[in-house]
């Protein structure tokens, strides 16, 4: 569809017919011959299959909920991820417009309940509901308890739509209940349906709520502090996604970069930018150990042109062209726009490109391939239509750019100014404002609400993520943040894998620890790496502070390293 044949989004003519077919609906399932069977207090967990749960029981519009499944399911995993017998919900939660695809959601309720509930965030465009017994949604905790071993009622959905084989994940976003859904509305839908559920299962409500999330995840966990505070006691946002239009601006920005004839690196390349940037930077910590701790200062004294091919062209894989120094600088700077996006910003922040290894530093890293396909360069250079195998990153922006904003799926999103909007800056900023954008988390604060806002230092929401929190210190006061907030930058780590430093922490412990027990976590966490070095150990430092090597003691441990800020 042209950009000039765009539809708007709901106009007044349709939201009246979306608001009496929702009456209709409500009145039939009330008063119809089909009456549902509503759960009681105490329903064993066979008796909530075919329970249905009114819309007027759920906070925003939609024509109800229905249990598809309940089963008794036997304990299973191993070690500290072990969990015990549970009744496993599976149900849906329908939509207004009956065009639009349901919610899907799972409910896992222990048979030893601690009294809890831990809702899980999704990740990239969603389309699939997390897995409740495993840890694969809960990343940098990976290896720690599931929140199932530790007696929580948990759940999570697909976030109101459900991937299709041969289209492209961003496609449902072509419905607008669907794609509203996504930027936020399921999280809402489902955890009343879940609480309902939780209710009648075990005759209460949850006494304490956490929410967890981790990139898409990271950004939902911001939503419900920012939408529905009063549901929730803790919230662990981890390198937050918070606005997908913002992070699909910067990944076309750097795959445009990319894409520049000459200007992709290939992975011997990508490893001379490595080990560059490593000889510059390694030891402004203290210690050079792998770890590129003191960022700030790496960012400011790095010189990329001491990795200039001589007269500046492409004549070794041991040195870098003018082109591919220039795409870097491109990816690496900030870029100015002519519309205004997220909290009111004018620009992307760029990438911190210089400090991530794009598959190219360590040759037997843990996630080698993984790491190369998150990272900017992919395996092949950028073209359209953009691959999984080009950039996993940069084909998730395009999809949503031509499916989400421009309503084209023939649009070519290369060859789209990032600066104007090509026309469609009215577009981008209507579909910014679907995702929540609020700074002023007061009502959270009032609640008694706690924050866990981290991301790596080496990946792209360092820098929105950054942004976001001083937003939120400029709205409230620096100390207002300070009495509800705890924001870390972990050095080495990138979105997901890594090859520097793949961080392990138990976040719902200290979560946990901190809404139910006043321990403030500040600089007293521990990490341990996963990938780069195994086993070793780092301080969490609080923003801005990092972690400097003491000078004497073991490299690898924890209490080597002291949190400074200069």
């Amino acid at each position: 569809m042209p950009v000039s044949l765009r539809r708007n989004r709901l106009t007044l003519s349709s939201v009246v017919v979306l608001l009496v077919t929702a009456l209709a609906m409500s009145v039939t399932t009330a008063y119809g011959s089909g009456r549902p069977r509503d759960a009681a207090a105490g329903t064993s967990c066979s008796d909530l299959a075919g329970v249905e749960i009114a819309a007027s029981a759920i906070g925003l519009p939609t024509r109800g909920a229905s249990v598809s499944s309940a089963r008794a399911a036997r304990a299973g995993g191993s070690g500290d991820q072990a969990y015990g017998r549970h009744c496993l919900v599976s149900g849906i939660i329908r939509p207004v417009d009956p065009t639009a695809p349901d919610i899907t959601f799972q409910l896992a309720l222990p048979k030893r309940w601690n009294g809890k509930a831990v809702m899980l965030g999704g990740a990239g465009l969603n389309g699939v509901v997390p897995p409740l017994t495993n840890a694969s949604n809960l990343w940098g905790s990976q290896k720690q308890p599931l929140p199932l071993s530790r007696g929580y009622a948990v759940f999570a959905s697909d976030s109101g739509h459900q991937n299709e084989e041969g289209e492209h994940p961003a496609a449902f976003g072509s419905n607008d209940e669907a794609l509203k859904n996504y930027a936020g509305d399921a999280l809402k839908k489902t955890r009343d349906v879940a609480v309902r559920l939780v209710r009648s299962h075990y005759g209460r409500a949850p006494g304490t709520s956490y929410f967890i999330g981790y990139s898409k995840g990271g950004g939902e966990a911001l939503a419900v502090a920012q939408r529905w505070p009063a549901d929730w006691d803790g919230v662990v946002a981890g390198a937050a996604g918070w606005n997908v239009t913002a992070v699909a601006l910067g990944g076309l920005a750097a795959a445009q970069a990319v894409a520049t004839p000459g200007a992709w690196l290939n992975e011997a390349e990508r490893h001379t930018l490595y080990t560059g940037v490593l000889a510059a930077c390694d030891a402004l910590d203290g210690a050079e150990d792998g770890v590129i701790s003191n960022t700030r200062a790496c960012e400011a004294r790095l010189d990329p042109a001491t990795l200039r091919c001589p007269h500046g062209g492409d004549t070794s894989d041991a040195c870098l062209s003018d082109v591919q120094l220039a795409a870097l600088k491109r990816i690496n700077d900030p870029t100015s726009l002519s519309y205004v996006i997220g909290t009111g910003e004018s620009s992307l922040p760029g990438y911190p490109v210089y400090l991530a290894d794009h598959g190219g530093g360590v040759p037997d890293a843990v996630h080698k391939e993984l790491l190369t396909q998150v990272g900017v360069y992919g395996s092949t250079p950028p073209a359209f239509p953009l691959t999984p195998q080009m950039s996993s990153g940069a084909s998730l922006a395009d999809g949503v750019v031509r499916h989400m904003v421009v309503g084209d799926p023939e649009f070519n999103t290369l060859t789209m100014d990032v600066t104007s909007g090509s026309g469609m800056a009215s577009y981008l900023e209507a579909h910014s404002a679907l995702f929540s954008n609020t700074t002023d988390l007061s009502p959270f604060l009032n609640g008694g609400g706690k924050l866990l806002l981290w991301t790596g230092s080496a990946e792209p929401a360092a820098r929105t993520s950054r942004h976001y929190y001083s937003r939120m210190q400029a709205a409230m006061g620096p100390s207002r943040v300070d009495s509800f907030v705890r924001y870390y930058e972990i050095p080495g780590a990138q979105h997901g894998p890594s090859s520097v430093f793949q961080p392990e922490w138990d976040q719902l412990a200290v979560i946990e620890n901190w809404v139910e027990q006043g321990a403030d976590p500040a600089n007293d966490v521990v990490l341990t790496d996963d990938a780069g070095v195994p086993g070793r150990t780092r301080p969490l430092c609080l923003f801005p502070s990092w972690p400097k090597y003491n000078g004497s003691g073991d490299v690898d441990h924890a209490s080597s390293f002291t949190c400074v800020s200069q």
